[in-house]
């Protein structure tokens, strides 16, 4: 893990491209209508494991394309707490069949937050 983070340090225009890109996927992913997602259900909750997952990376990706600094964390976290909040919102308004779920939001967070964790132990 901590070769993966070097990498991604080293170069970091490159890493933001990356972000940039996952932050893209996550919002086209986020606008499929809910009768065109697959039906997978390994567990109950599956979806939540789905959203933290996702968050995860994407505050990883987005963290490591800038210098490391509490301060970035910080507002890498109220980013990235508004973007998954803001999804739901959006989903509840434009997306046929998908709707606000503060779980989804708050699992977007959490895995945020695990992915400051992750920064933390292995930077």
């Amino acid at each position: 893990m901590k070769t993966l983070f070097s990498i991604f340090s080293k170069h970091p225009r490159s890493t933001m491209m990356v972000a940039i890109s996952w932050t893209i996927l996550i919002f086209i992913g986020c606008s499929m209508p809910g009768s065109l997602l697959p039906p997978v259900q390994l567990f109950t909750h599956f979806d939540k494991v789905v959203h933290l997952s996702f968050f995860f990376i994407f505050f990883l990706l987005w963290n490591l394309s800038f210098s490391p600094s509490t301060k970035m964390a910080l507002v890498l976290m109220a980013i990235s707490v508004t973007y998954g909040f803001g999804i739901e919102c959006y989903q509840l308004v434009y997306v046929k069949g998908r709707s606000f779920d503060v779980y989804d939001g708050l699992a977007d967070s959490i895995g945020a937050g695990l992915g400051w964790l992750c920064i933390k132990l292995y930077r």
